[in-house]
């Protein structure tokens, strides 16, 4: 378990709603509960994705350094987020419930990703953080850290023309080979502390899911340094910069249709609706994760029914996205990113909580 905070009892508001329209549902269509369990056959998308995804970068790796890049940007990302939409399936065994073919189609997953077993802490945070805490900042890992993000208001009220320029420079630095997972990291945080006065970590433990051990991760670790290796020895060097680019185009701020998705799927304020749902043929790239709202009604339905949840239940499931992902993106971006998620929070400044202290008590 996360060793910064103890897990809470019970639920949070937004995550009992859920459990209230799965109930609805049943009751109103008792067949909705045939529709629960795996679907092994996605394990063939495996090497359809490798297929894809090699074949590109050997398609290109002959090419200037330029046409890498935005090859990457425009294709790569997209190809490497429907290849990591498939971990949100295995994560909820919805591949494979056995433990041994779910660890071999993850190694698989891995071998396309490389993530470095970073896959396997997405599974354990999803199930045991974000699904139950959806909207509680404290327990929820997906909501953005609180003061990160007032640091970064602050300086946008008091000098809009200096966000502005760190907005920039976060996409250059973001736009940059394996940017957005090492270089923006080192160099923004302390350039938003200087420009804010603020800090930009919050200091208080919170429950971020549990964690895989060192014994977990170890086969992850091999399988991607063994599959950026083979992918050097077969494609060559600029094959490679296409993979890595196209992992940190999908983790960063250019992340369009990554960061586009997390943008769409939780307002974070309605207790009514609190999962929104993106209907169309983005789903046929990306596994029908798009399904947000039916998903985390039903957990337990695999990506290939989960249509057939909104078409026998439109009564229950008729909550849509207010945006596309590119648009929700770009508003992200044009705004100096806005917050991820609406919340009660944000609309109190939260200082005392950032420097470590209790607020003082109102007079």
């Amino acid at each position: 378990m996360s060793d910064t905070a103890t897990r809470p009892k019970g639920i949070s508001p937004q995550s009992r709603r859920h459990n209230e329209m799965r109930k609805a549902a049943l009751a109103a269509h008792p067949e909705l509960k045939e529709l629960s369990g795996p679907q092994p056959l996605t394990a063939l998308a495996l090497p359809v994705l490798l297929m894809v995804h090699w074949g590109i970068a050997w398609l290109i790796s002959d090419q200037p350094i330029w046409m890498i890049g935005l090859t990457a940007f425009l294709i790569g990302q997209l190809v490497y987020h429907s290849a990591a939409s498939l971990i949100h399936e295995t994560c909820h065994k919805l591949v494979f419930r056995a433990d041994r073919p779910k660890l071999a189609f993850d190694l698989g997953l891995e071998f396309i990703l490389t993530s470095y077993g970073k896959q396997l802490t997405y599974q354990h945070q999803h199930v045991t953080s974000h699904h139950p805490f959806i909207g509680d900042y404290d327990n929820d890992y997906e909501h953005e850290d609180l003061c990160a993000l007032q640091a970064r208001f602050a300086i946008g009220k008091t000098s809009p023309a200096l966000q502005h320029a760190l907005t920039v420079l976060t996409l250059i630095l973001h736009a940059l080979p394996l940017g957005s997972v090492f270089i923006a990291d080192k160099i923004l945080p302390p350039l938003y502390a200087w420009a804010s006065g603020r800090p930009v970590r919050d200091p208080e433990p919170r429950f971020t899911g549990t964690s895989p051990d060192a014994q977990e991760m170890r086969p992850f670790i091999v399988i991607s340094v063994m599959s950026n290796l083979v992918l050097l020895a077969l494609l060559g060097p600029w094959a490679l910069l296409y993979h890595l680019w196209s992992l940190s185009f999908f983790l960063g701020k250019l992340g369009v249709t990554n960061l586009g998705q997390s943008l769409t799927e939780h307002p974070g304020d309605d207790e009514v609706n609190p999962t929104r749902s993106t209907y169309g043929p983005i789903n046929w790239l990306l596994f029908n994760t798009g399904y947000h709202n039916e998903h985390h009604s039903f957990p337990n339905v695999a990506w290939t029914r989960l249509p057939t949840l909104r078409r026998v239940a439109p009564e229950v499931f008729h909550a849509e996205a207010e945006q596309s992902y590119v648009g929700a993106w770009w508003d992200h971006v044009r705004h100096d990113f806005t917050a991820s998620r609406r919340l009660k929070l944000h609309d109190e400044d939260h200082l005392p909580r950032c420097e470590g202290r209790s607020a003082e008590p109102a007079e």
